[in-house]
């Protein structure tokens, strides 16, 4: 709960961000709206949507932090004009069509917090023809990198501060998407713009960009940094680009390299950045012709899965219920609307002593499927 907080505090104390979804949000929210604040979080989007005269927001959220939101809506004096869905988006059924549907699943990369497909979907189910979708647009910037800090992050595996059995890390940490803070002089070029995209239209599953830089000076190469502008409404854009002064309080993504590569002014690099964004994977190519230099990367290579998860996946695989399945199974077997939380617990620990080794586990267990399964 405690990096959730910081997280949530992150978001709330972004007084650009803050101010532009108010600027966005005021001059698209007429009396009368229905809002949709999707992945709601503390609530502070729907929020600023109810100050800007809506009738009634829906506040769509599948942690704990929807709590916050609930919370605050109500302080706040407005919970006749709010509803409070725990769940998942593309869990939830259609509900009438609302005017406008506000989000801030922008990723540090734009693109890689799954905002194309959240936004996608979202607009075919939940918003009325001619209704609008916040953000609009995005637009997906890469830059070339040199950077003390995010060195570090893959030469510490290897500089001797730990253990020589985990130096192997670095690899892992080499096809890892970071977040970093940059500066302007920590970019040698860009950033370059590799795409525009509609929020809200259906993307392709797979995307793919390619671009060349000049670098500014010698230097050496640390790897690429993909950033955003994202349009809210009309021309209300916000950005983390590290060139702008008034940028949002939101990390890069960095995309390293194991290996940094010394360069002299003027030499060109080519960079190829291809995503999979439904399930978030990244991979990246890096390219120096003068020096005949090319290094691949991808994150799914820095997902630490054993053999037996990854066989779990292969679609031709029969599908057989382990213990944990056995005994959500039973648990959900007792939800018929009569018994008692208290009741199933019993049931659960006479009928299936075998499940868990105490009587806590048991409890633990199901007080867990009854939370995620089950209406309040």
């Amino acid at each position: 709960m405690a990096t959730t907080l910081e997280e949530h505090a992150g978001y709330l104390t972004d007084r650009i961000k803050l101010a532009r979804y108010q600027e966005a949000i005021s001059h698209a929210v007429q009396s009368g709206h229905t809002v949709m604040d999707l992945g709601c979080g503390s609530g502070i989007l729907g929020l600023l949507a109810l100050r800007a005269g809506a009738d009634n927001v829906i506040f769509v959220e599948e942690t704990d932090v929807l709590e916050i939101a609930r919370r605050s809506i109500t302080d706040a004096g407005y919970a006749d004009k709010a509803s409070f869905l725990r769940t998942n988006s593309f869990e939830l059924a259609a509900t009438d069509p609302v005017d406008v549907i506000v989000c801030d699943h922008v990723g540090y990369f734009g693109f890689d917090y799954g905002l194309l497909a959240l936004l996608a979907d979202a607009k075919k189910r939940f918003l009325k023809p001619g209704g609008i979708v916040i953000p609009e647009r995005l637009t997906v910037q890469l830059s070339l990198v040199e950077s003390g800090e995010c060195r570090k992050r893959i030469t510490q595996w290897q500089d001797g501060s730990v253990p020589a059995e985990f130096r192997w890390v670095d690899a892992i940490a080499a096809n890892t998407k970071h977040a970093v803070d940059l500066e302007a002089d920590n970019l040698l070029d860009g950033p370059e713009i590799l795409d525009e995209l509609t929020l809200g239209e259906p993307a392709e599953e797979f995307l793919s960009w390619s671009t060349r830089f000049v670098c500014a000076r010698d230097a050496t190469v640390d790897g690429l940094a993909g950033s955003f502008s994202a349009t809210l409404v009309d021309e209300i854009r916000m950005s983390n680009s590290p060139l702008l002064d008034d940028r949002l309080n939101r990390p890069q993504a960095f995309l390293p390299l194991q290996h940094p590569v010394a360069v002299t002014a003027g030499e060109k690099v080519d960079a190829t950045v291809m995503c999979r964004h439904k399930d978030h994977l990244i991979a990246w190519i890096v390219n120096f012709p003068r020096q005949d230099l090319t290094f691949s990367y991808n994150t799914f290579n820095s997902i630490l899965l054993d053999n037996a998860r990854l066989s779990q996946t292969q679609p031709t695989r029969v599908a057989a219920l382990n213990d944990r399945g056995i005994a959500r199974k039973a648990v959900l077997s007792y939800c018929d609307g009569k018994r008692t939380v208290a009741e199933i617990h019993n049931l659960v620990r006479k009928e299936h002593p075998e499940l868990f080794p105490t009587a806590e586990a048991t409890t633990a267990f199901v007080d867990q499927v009854l939370a995620w399964n089950t209406d309040h």
